[in-house]
């Protein structure tokens, strides 16, 4: 069973996240007159904090899961964005249980079908999906691990092999180490683009927002557009 996944993702929601972030904060290198390093502290020093504090949205260290989206080759979906104040332990579970449950669904039809149960569960063909998947399932076993929730076996560690271990479309496209976004893909494939009234980037402050459904259905849509893209790419 084929799985396309794609993840959503925020700073640390830490109450004294931004002040560690200031504790390690630093005048840039090439300033070295001390009248000069005071003025960035007084003009520019809380526009960096803030800079590097949203950067955590691309460190599963101390970024953390707002959203994770799965469709699988057969049609099955599934997709949660959890709210402010909700347990992203918990949203883990629930995606990990979701998995669970259609791999025994899956199990049972052959059962049905072969009419043979030697085998057929627990069963683990999964083959995991995404674009630039190393980020999207680094940050779902990083963050697991983290928040002490056992990984399944079918969740690629950070030391699985692309191709081999699971699939990324954006590798499919630009080779080993190249780079291309989802929607250039999309929009060259004649695929429909999720990129319309939202971007990963604006994820943050619309979850701030309290816009949780358009978090849902632009993750969803972005798992949707990768399965597309991958089976045009095979």
């Amino acid at each position: 069973m084929q799985i396309f996944i794609d993840v959503e993702t925020v700073p640390s929601q830490h109450e004294n996240a931004r002040e560690q972030v200031r504790a390690g904060l630093k005048p840039p290198a090439n300033m070295k007159l001390q009248a000069t390093i005071e003025k960035w502290w007084a003009t520019e020093a809380e526009a960096a904090v803030e800079t590097e504090y949203r950067r955590q949205s691309l460190d599963a260290t101390f970024g953390e899961l707002v959203s994770v989206a799965a469709v699988s080759d057969c049609d099955r979906e599934w997709v949660r964005c959890r709210e402010q104040g909700e347990s992203e332990a918990e949203l883990l579970t629930m995606f990990f249980d979701r998995i669970e449950a259609w791999t025994k669904s899956q199990a049972d039809k052959l059962r049905l079908t072969h009419h043979d149960a030697s085998g057929a569960w627990p069963l683990d063909d999964h083959y995991l999906v995404a674009h630039n998947a190393p980020f999207d399932l680094g940050f779902l076993w990083r963050r697991a691990k983290v928040l002490n929730v056992p990984t399944p076996r079918w969740l690629p560690s950070p030391s699985a092999r692309p191709g081999r271990d699971f699939g990324c479309s954006m590798a499919a496209w630009a080779g080993f180490g190249g780079r291309v976004s989802l929607d250039t893909l999309c929009r060259v494939l004649n695929v429909p683009t999720p990129k319309t009234d939202m971007t990963g980037a604006a994820v943050f402050d619309n979850w701030l927002a309290g816009r949780y459904a358009d978090i849902a259905r632009y993750n969803a849509a972005d798992a949707l557009a990768c399965r597309a893209v991958w089976e045009r790419l095979q």
